[in-house]
C-alpha cells in the first residue's frame, strides 16, 4: 500500500496555491495539517523515530478517510439513525465548549443597529402579540442586530415576543426590556450553538471524529463484516480454497482447568486423579475453578517449555504471571501439527482471514478512486 503514495512538490498535479494549504489529498478531498496532527496527537503515542511514526499514522489516516469518503458517496451519512446519534453526541459535547455569553458577543461579533431604538421594539411587541388581525408591522424588515453573518430582523423579534407572550407556562409577566434581552441572549446563544466548529477546533475536530468514527463502522459492516459473516458460500470457497492457511500446528484434546488460587488448582488435580469428574469439581467450587474440553495448539496450553506430554497425563500446574490464578491440563489426545481443521473447526479463523481479504480488495479500489498525494514541504513541516 506505501506504493500507493506519492509524495510531490507543492504544485504538482494541483495548482500551489490550493496544495500547499493541505497535508494531503485523496481524490477531490484534502486533509488540512491541523486536521491530521489533532487526530495524530490523539492518537499516536510518542515514539523514537518520529518520521517512521508520522509516515505510517499518515498511511492509516489516509485509508481512514478513504473509507468515509466511499460511505458518503452510499449516502449513509443521511441515515436517520446516525443522525439523530449525531445530534445528540453534539448536544451532549457543547456544553463542554460553550463560553460565557460576554465572551459569546465578543467572538460572534455582535452588533446592534442604533437606528432601530428599543421602544419601537416593545411598542410592536404588544401590538403583534394580541392583535387578532394580520398586520405588516413597520419595524419588520429592520436590521435591530447582526451576529456573525446573520441579521436578526425586527420580524424575529415579533415572532419571539408573540410566542412567549402567549405562552401561559413561558411567560411570567415580564417587561419587554426583559424579553428583548432574552430573544437577544437566545438568538446569538443558539448561532454560537450551531456554528462551534468555526469558533473552536477541538470542538470540529471532536464532532468530525465522532461523525467519521460512525460512517466507517457503517461502511465496514456494509463491505466487509455483513459480507463475511452472511455468505456462507463464498466462506465455504474460501475455506476450500485456503485450507493451507487453517491447518493446526501440534495439537492435543485436552481438558483444560483454570483456577483462582494455585491452591484450587491443587485441589482440582487431585481429586481428578483421584476419579472426580472435572465438571462436578467446578460445579461446587462457586466460581473458584473453571473447566473445558477440547482441542487445543499446545502453544496455547499452559504447559512448561520444552514439557514433554503424553495421552491420558496430568501436567504440572502453571502459576499465572499476571494475577494469583493456575492452572494445568489433562491430556485426552495428541495430534501432529499440519492436519486441516475442518470448516466448522475453522469457521472463526475463516472469517478473519475472509475479511482481511474482503478489506484488501476494497483498498485497492478506493487507492484507485481516492488516489493519495503528500505535500512533501507540508510533512517535512511536522518534522520540526
Amino acid at each position: 500500500m506505501k506504493k500507493q503514495f506519492l509524495l510531490i512538490c507543492a504544485g504538482c498535479c494541483v495548482t500551489a496555491s490550493v496544495f500547499s494549504q493541505s497535508l494531503f489529498t485523496y481524490g477531490s478531498y484534502e486533509v488540512s495539517k491541523d486536521e491530521f496532527l489533532a487526530a495524530y496527537s490523539k492518537n499516536q503515542a510518542a515514539g523514537e523515530n518520529k518520521e517512521q511514526a508520522l509516515k505510517e499514522y499518515l498511511q492509516l489516516y489516509a485509508a481512514f478517510k478513504q473509507k468515509v469518503a466511499a460511505a458518503k458517496e452510499l449516502k449513509l451519512d443521511t441515515a436517520s439513525q446516525l443522525k439523530y446519534d449525531i445530534m445528540n453526541f453534539r448536544n451532549r459535547l457543547e456544553g463542554d465548549f460553550v463560553p460565557d455569553m460576554k465572551e459569546i458577543f465578543v467572538r460572534t461579533g455582535y452588533k446592534k443597529n442604533t437606528a432601530v431604538m428599543d421602544e419601537m421594539l416593545y411598542l410592536y411587541a404588544d401590538s403583534a402579540a394580541y392583535s387578532t388581525s394580520k398586520h405588516a408591522w413597520p419595524v419588520e424588515k429592520e436590521i435591530i442586530f447582526t451576529v456573525g453573518n446573520t441579521a436578526i430582523k425586527g420580524s424575529d423579534w415579533l415572532a419571539f415576543a408573540k410566542n412567549y407572550k402567549l405562552n401561559k407556562n413561558a411567560y411570567k409577566g415580564e417587561s419587554n426590556s426583559d424579553l428583548l434581552e432574552k430573544f437577544t441572549h437566545n438568538t446569538v446563544l443558539n448561532y454560537y450553538r450551531s456554528h462551534l466548529e468555526e469558533y473552536n477546533t477541538d470542538f470540529k475536530y471532536q464532532l468530525q471524529e465522532f461523525k467519521e468514527g460512525n460512517l466507517l463502522f457503517e461502511v465496514m459492516g456494509k463491505k466487509v463484516w455483513d459480507r463475511s459473516a452472511n455468505d456462507e458460500t463464498a466462506l465455504k470457497q474460501f475455506y476450500e480454497a485456503n485450507k493451507e492457511k487453517f491447518a493446526w500446528g501440534e495439537s492435543a484434546e485436552v481438558i483444560l482447568i483454570n483456577a483462582k488460587s494455585y491452591a484450587y488448582a491443587d485441589y482440582a488435580l487431585e481429586n481428578m486423579k483421584k476419579g472426580m469428574d472435572w465438571k462436578q469439581i467446578a460445579e461446587q467450587s462457586e466460581g473458584m475453578i473453571q473447566g473445558d474440553s477440547a482441542r487445543y495448539e499446545l502453544t496455547q496450553l499452559p504447559i512448561k517449555q520444552g514439557t514433554a506430554i503424553t495421552e491420558g497425563a496430568f501436567m504440572e500446574i502453571v502459576k499465572h504471571t499476571m494475577d494469583n490464578g493456575a492452572s494445568f491440563i489433562r491430556v485426552i489426545k495428541v495430534y501432529p501439527a499440519k492436519m486441516y481443521r475442518t470448516f466448522d473447526e475453522a469457521r472463526s479463523m475463516v472469517i478473519n482471514k475472509y475479511q482481511e481479504q474482503l478489506e484488501e480488495n476494497w483498498m485497492k479500489e478506493l487507492l484507485a478512486k481516492y488516489p493519495v498525494k503528500i505535500n512533501s514541504t507540508v510533512f517535512q513541516s511536522l518534522l520540526k
